[in-house]
């Protein structure tokens, strides 16, 4: 928790930067990998809000890939792929954020003011990805999409949120299901599509 408080108050003054130009912030070296890796501003349109107090929890899906460089062609060493998710419980009148890594909820805390949830899920995250060998010259690809759940589907999150659901949400269930046909895009409902997936990519670094 104390850790959490510490980068929390690292990252809120670039939240607030950020909060008009949606990015992925990859922060990758030779000598500190894996990288650290965070994603700003998706959620800063006040639209968001709305829409979380309507209930349609937001469910941000974050891939990481590490690439070698080759004489001919670019090789994929190493993926890593994790969720954060945000729902608005009317109750509690409080942001529940979550991160779910293979499948593995962990609770990132609740919040009252809908400012401090969105920095949570902007809080670096460090990936579990492999370091290519020594001399290899490589760079970090980052794909990130907002995505939002209907109305229907709350149930299924909280036994998602629960650790009952995850291969569902996560789409390995067919693909008639209701989870998957509830699944929406934040940025086409609000902004127009302007901010349905992000994509980065690091410097290239020598190991």
């Amino acid at each position: 928790m104390v850790l959490l408080t510490v980068l929390l108050g690292m990252v809120l003054p670039t939240t607030l930067r950020a909060q008009l130009r949606p990015e992925i912030d990859i922060r990758v070296a030779a000598t500190a990998y894996p990288p650290l890796i965070a994603v700003r501003g998706v959620l800063s349109e006040k639209p968001f809000d709305e829409l979380l107090r309507s209930g349609f929890p937001a469910r941000l899906h974050v891939r990481a890939e590490t690439w070698t460089i080759g004489r001919y062609f670019d090789d994929v060493k190493g993926r890593a792929e994790w969720d954060v998710v945000v729902r608005y419980d009317v109750v509690d009148k409080a942001y529940a954020v979550a991160r779910i890594v293979n499948d593995r909820v962990m609770p990132l805390g609740t919040y009252t003011r809908f400012a401090d949830a969105r920095a949570v899920m902007e809080l670096p995250y460090l990936p579990e990805l492999p370091s290519p060998r020594r001399g290899q010259k490589a760079y970090v690809l980052v794909q990130a999409e907002l995505q939002t759940l209907e109305v229907s589907d709350l149930d299924e999150l909280e036994r998602w949120l629960a650790g009952e659901a995850g291969p569902a949400v996560r789409g390995k269930r067919s693909p008639a299901s209701a989870l998957t046909r509830g699944l929406r895009t934040l940025a086409t409902r609000v902004l127009g599509g302007e901010v349905r997936k992000l994509e980065a990519r690091s410097a290239t670094i020598t190991f």
